[in-house]
């Protein structure tokens, strides 16, 4: 793999010997060998960087997606569809109170959730408050995968947006004037 941006017709040249340099046949084959090379470099550098989740394309994402049979929604950001599928490689069984918190803390951070396990009683309550995009999915997804089917399981989000605006106020006061007519009766 090159990391320069020097184009291979120009490298191919460099090594041809001095005599050869000034053929116009010779500069002809190495630009038509360049072609080749630029673009086998390109596919290289492409095989390279798919071999991770972090650096991968959209395409090799979607493929990933697929085996793992992941649904994508609407508003997915690649991130966040790269943070599923690392959750998705990184399962290793049987979980412990430690795996999910440790999972919990790499998603949210540390000051992101609280957890609570009653192993007596079979529940397991995870409170969420961070604000990260999709954060409930990823939460929906790891209790999916990780948590035992015989745990009850309470879990919900909680974010707190501000906002700073002012508000505006108006109000209209009228007059209003009943009278009674009686009609002369009793």
């Amino acid at each position: 793999m090159r990391f320069d941006n020097t184009p291979a017709n120009e490298t191919l040249m460099q090594q041809l010997p001095t005599w050869f340099k000034p053929v116009l046949e010779y500069i002809e084959l190495m630009k038509a060998f360049g072609v080749s090379l630029d673009s086998l470099n390109e596919n290289s550098e492409n095989i390279y960087y798919n071999q991770y989740i972090q650096t991968a394309d959209l395409s090799t994402i979607k493929t990933w997606e697929k085996l793992f049979g992941i649904t994508v929604r609407y508003g997915d950001t690649i991130e966040f569809r790269r943070a599923r599928l690392i959750q998705k490689f990184s399962q290793i069984v049987p979980y412990t109170y430690w795996d999910l918190k440790d999972r919990l803390t790499a998603l949210y951070g540390e000051n992101g959730y609280t957890l609570e396990v009653n192993s007596e009683e079979c529940w397991i309550k995870i409170f969420v408050t961070s604000d990260r995009y999709g954060a409930i999915d990823l939460l929906y997804d790891l209790i999916w995968d990780v948590v035992p089917a015989h745990l009850r399981i309470y879990a919900n989000q909680e974010v707190q947006n501000y906002l700073i605006s002012s508000a505006n106020v108006g109000a209209v006061i009228s007059n209003t004037f009943v009278q009674n007519i009686g009609t002369g009766g009793n």
